[in-house]
């Protein structure tokens, strides 16, 4: 399957709608239920349990940490059973139904190694899982998937990892914007975005929530809907931005107000690691993105909002370059047809 393969997306009969998904392991691993974290989660290099779980759990500051500072977006997780050389043999499965979108097996391209992404609906909600460092792909980019059926087998492919410390990295994510691409192309945002080698499909467009608290939920018969599963994400930072003149597709989501219709500017609530919950109206024209509130000091930017914001030189904080870019990434709808 090519890494560059168009994504396909499932029809109703494919991909029912199901409002409490029953989110299943993907893997044998089931050391999470047993209260068994050490055998579930794999480490960094480090060897920290907590940098294989989902949040600010790495850091770039030389040990000991004084605080974490870099996001993980999902969870790594052990494998099982190894061969006699010590590669992983752990089967990676689908943990719901769904329909593949995307297939990359160019590990050089991607931080997640060979990868594959399913779309599943929840609800009328879609929302995406994420299958990474793969040691090879049984899945092609259309296929419709049962919960259960295989993705691929587990491994360390990517930069960065080694044999001794491969596993499978999990997310459960939104897409911020499905014209992704568009907005690359057109506004030319420079390094961190270019080049764009994954389409919509960029792990910059993608943001999610933690999938251990889901998986447990489940298994324990307690699913939750997605209203549920965002309701209890924590506030990180707002921002002000100018009102779209047309419908951004986050909204499906995040929280808006009734009255936000022909607001002059929106005030947007987003989890310390940008992805949006909450929008409320606001009469105050703004020209361009700007920070209202942070729950961070100067020198804990990075630790609550994976760089978006950072200090002002004045004792308090702004969007970074970064942020403004990634805000007016989330604001835009599609350039505007040539006269």
């Amino acid at each position: 399957m090519s890494a560059e393969a168009a994504p396909a997306e499932p029809g109703p009969a494919e991909n029912p709608r199901v409002d409490r998904i029953v989110w299943q392991f993907p893997t044998e691993n089931r050391y999470l239920l047993e209260e068994k974290p050490e055998k579930f989660f794999q480490p960094t290099i480090s060897r920290r349990l907590k940098s294989g779980m989902f949040g600010f759990v790495r850091t770039s500051d030389p040990e000991p940490a004084r605080i974490f500072e870099r996001f993980h977006k999902g969870i790594d997780i052990k494998p099982l059973r190894r061969d006699e050389k010590g590669e992983p043999l752990d089967v990676v499965h689908a943990i719901a139904d769904g329909v593949v979108v995307r297939v990359n097996e160019d590990e050089k391209i991607s931080d997640y190694g060979r990868q594959v992404i399913v779309k599943h609906l929840w609800g009328e909600q879609p929302v995406y899982s994420i299958y990474g460092h793969l040691a090879s792909v049984s899945a092609q980019v259309g296929q419709a998937l049962k919960a259960g059926e295989s993705v691929g087998i587990m491994g360390w492919t990517g930069p960065g990892l080694d044999r001794s410390r491969a596993h499978l990295h999990l997310e459960i994510t939104f897409q911020i914007n499905p014209k992704f691409d568009e907005w690359v192309k057109t506004t030319k945002p420079g390094r961190l975005w270019e080049p764009n080698r994954h389409g919509e499909w960029n792990g910059l467009n993608l943001m999610g929530i933690d999938p251990a608290p889901l998986l447990l939920a489940a298994q324990q018969g307690k699913s939750k809907t997605w209203q549920e599963a965002l309701v209890s994400q924590p506030g990180g930072f707002i921002v002000h931005v100018p009102a779209p003149k047309t419908r951004v597709t986050w909204t499906d989501w995040a929280q808006v107000q009734e009255n936000c219709t022909g607001a002059q500017s929106w005030q947007i609530e987003m989890t310390p690691w940008g992805l949006p919950l909450k929008v409320t109206a606001s009469a105050n024209p703004v020209v361009g993105p700007e920070l209202v509130a942070n729950p961070g000091q100067p020198n804990e930017g990075k630790y609550y909002c994976r760089g978006l914001v950072e200090p002002d030189g004045k004792g308090g904080m702004r969007l970074s370059k970064f942020g403004r870019q990634y805000v007016e990434m989330m604001m835009f709808a599609g350039s505007a047809p040539a006269p």
